[in-house]
């Protein structure tokens, strides 16, 4: 599975545009994997109240279950950051 950060979500990761995951079950274990991946830093920004919010396929996990959107091997993740303004 291939996950793609935008933004000022790379600041996080070490200027890593991109990471490819192993099989994971959920949004939740992928997320884990990923913060276990890229560290503390990383887990509060990505876990931070109204920072970022993740795409399936192009679809919002608000959508597709939330947390428990299940996941597959060929699957696209985007993590985008929250813009303001008007």
């Amino acid at each position: 599975m291939t996950v793609i950060f935008h933004g000022n979500v790379q600041e996080y990761t070490s200027g890593k545009k991109s990471y490819t995951a192993g099989a994971t079950q959920s949004m939740r274990t992928l997320i884990e994997t990923l913060c276990e991946h890229f560290g503390e830093n990383f887990r509060e920004f990505l876990l931070g109240k109204d920072t970022c919010f993740f795409l399936v396929n192009g679809k919002g996990i608000i959508a597709t279950g939330g947390l428990d959107t299940p996941l597959h091997p060929e699957d696209k993740v985007d993590v985008l950051p929250f813009v303001g303004g008007g």
